[in-house]
């Protein structure tokens, strides 16, 4: 097999003063090293004069004979950001690592979580290229000292290895300090059946409801409130106020004292957690920490100490208000410009040409990453949910990640296309954090029998298992089955996997951990296969 832990046979680099053109001049403005040690390899980058850009490094290799090749995403999966086994295509992005199967053996590639850029991998027959974005959203990043921008690692499974196996041992490889949730994160949130239109007393009916869903687990499940309590929303009206989901982070007349909801829903037994949008404000903020005005607000700079101050005070905050869960959401869009950050844009750039950043001398992924670390400060000992965040660079700082898209209480093909394939990253739950799938949404418009199975599914795999349940709207028998769900997801035991990993992208088939029960979903039957002709709102 062809290894990665030599020095690569070219490197190419650009700084804002080469050009981009790899293929003309085969320059390399970029000053690095790579440096192998053991079982991995460091890309160490220097001030290279100029801001610096990329580095891209080129192995070559003989893949003539691989089969199909696996590749992740950059941040949530799901609306044109899919995970899936391909042939070999050699412009593919595949970021962070990359699965190989060959003649019934199998190969990772990767880069472990926390880099300091965005890395991808690129395959074809004759070689394995590794590319690092070093800017600083638009720009260059103006380099002060040297950066260990990434740690390369790579593992070969045996031939006839099951490749979720190998998966799973080398999600290990890549993430070896993870911080994980003190129990497991199950219950419920209301975003999908009541899409922000709720108060303080209909939350506190949903926690009663909650109780009796749960009934005989050892843990407390979690109630948590998502966007519509924050006083600023406007929604589905037009005129020079539009439309705004944003702070600042104070509650609407519906909810009053969030102290009283939080000590409400602990009273009834469940925990107390809270959405918000930490990077978009109405409020008077310093122009410098300005980044841009888009989405009916001010979107402030990540990279600024006073965005950073601000959000974790926020988040400090709702801990104070008595919240044990806290769940940001949009930095992402807000921070790169880019609502999906899809692998499959043609272009190499993570950020909008408008995103320049206060401070030039760190890059996007470090900045991001700054970000989550003041969230999880101020949040405290408090569970972290990162909602539109860059799974790399979450694992390490927040327990919990959404690896998919928006479910739906609309229609259920949603929740098979963000929820289901984003299963695919069953291989490092519990490894980089726990992996939450998004909710099961219980409506009068999506079927019972799909969502309990994808909400038992969740539950058997050991991932985050959450459900948004319209109060009243559950039979007996349906509660009951709700409560055997739950029961499961409350468990301490080892968790099922992934049967058929390498032949659906929709996972249909799990294996327990000691390899005697599957069990199996038919995801197609409520459509008699997939629904098309899709929107948003039906």
């Amino acid at each position: 097999m062809v290894s990665l832990l030599r020095q690569p046979n070219f490197a190419y680099g650009a700084t804002e003063a080469s050009p981009f053109r790899f293929e003309e001049d085969l320059t390399n403005d970029v000053k690095y090293e790579y440096i192998v040690e053991g079982n991995s390899a460091k890309v160490v980058v220097y001030p290279s004069g100029s801001p610096v850009k990329y580095l891209k490094l080129r192995f070559n290799g003989d893949f003539q004979k691989v089969d199909k090749v696996f590749g992740d995403q950059w941040e949530r999966v799901g609306i044109r950001a899919y995970l899936e086994w391909r042939s070999m295509m050699s412009s593919r992005i595949l970021p962070w690592y990359c699965y190989l199967i060959e003649e019934g053996k199998m190969s990772c590639y990767g880069v472990k979580t926390g880099a300091d850029c965005f890395a991808f991998f690129q395959v074809d027959t004759d070689g394995i290229t590794l590319f690092l974005d070093l800017c600083c959203g638009a720009d260059g990043t103006d380099l002060q000292a040297p950066l260990v921008a990434c740690e390369v690692v790579e593992l070969f499974g045996e031939k006839g290895e099951d490749c979720y196996q190998v998966a799973c041992r080398f999600a290990k490889r890549m993430c070896e300090n993870p911080v994980l949730p003190k129990q497991p994160i199950f219950g419920v949130n209301n975003w999908y059946w009541a899409y922000g239109n709720i108060s303080h007393e209909i939350v506190m009916e949903e926690t009663d409801q909650l109780i009796q869903l749960t009934k005989g687990c050892k843990h407390r499940p979690y109630m948590i409130i998502d966007d519509g309590w924050e006083k600023n929303r406007v929604v589905g009206i037009t005129g020079e106020n539009g439309v705004y989901i944003g702070g600042e982070w104070e509650p609407n007349e519906r909810f009053g004292d969030m102290r009283k909801t939080a000590e409400g829903i602990r009273a009834k037994g469940a925990k107390p957690g809270l959405w918000f949008r930490p990077l978009l404000t109405r409020a008077d903020v310093p122009e410098e920490a300005k980044l841009c005005q888009e989405s009916g607000g001010t979107v402030l700079d990540p990279s600024h100490p006073f965005t950073l101050a601000q959000v974790e005070k926020d988040a400090r905050k709702f801990v104070d208000w008595g919240f044990e869960l806290i769940k940001h959401d949009f930095t992402t869009i807000e921070a790169t410009g880019m609502v999906t950050l899809s692998s499959e844009q043609i272009d190499y750039g993570i950020c909008k040409p408008n995103r320049h950043y206060y401070d030039r001398t760190k890059t996007t992924a470090t900045i991001l990453k700054n970000l989550y670390k003041a969230i999880q400060k101020g949040a405290g000992d408090s569970e972290v949910i990162g909602c539109n965040t860059v799974s790399h660079l979450t694992a390490g700082i927040h327990s919990t990640y959404r690896i998919g898209n928006d479910t739906s209480g609309r229609a259920f093909e949603w929740t098979r296309r963000d929820g289901i394939n984003s299963i695919m990253r069953l291989p490092l739950n519990n490894v980089f954090y726990n992996a939450d799938p998004d909710c099961a949404p219980f409506t009068e418009r999506v079927k019972f029998e799909a969502n309990i199975d994808f909400l038992e599914m969740c539950a058997l795999t050991g991932m985050t298992t959450l459900a948004s349940i319209k109060p009243g709207l559950l039979s007996a028998e349906e509660m009951q089955r709700v409560n055997e769900v739950f029961l499961l997801a409350d468990q301490d035991c080892e968790r099922y996997g992934i049967l058929d990993f390498d032949k659906n992208a929709f996972p249909e088939r799990f294996i327990s951990a000691d390899g005697k029960t599957e069990k199996r979903y038919n995801w197609n039957r409520i459509y008699n296969g997939s629904r098309v002709v899709l929107t948003w709102y039906d």
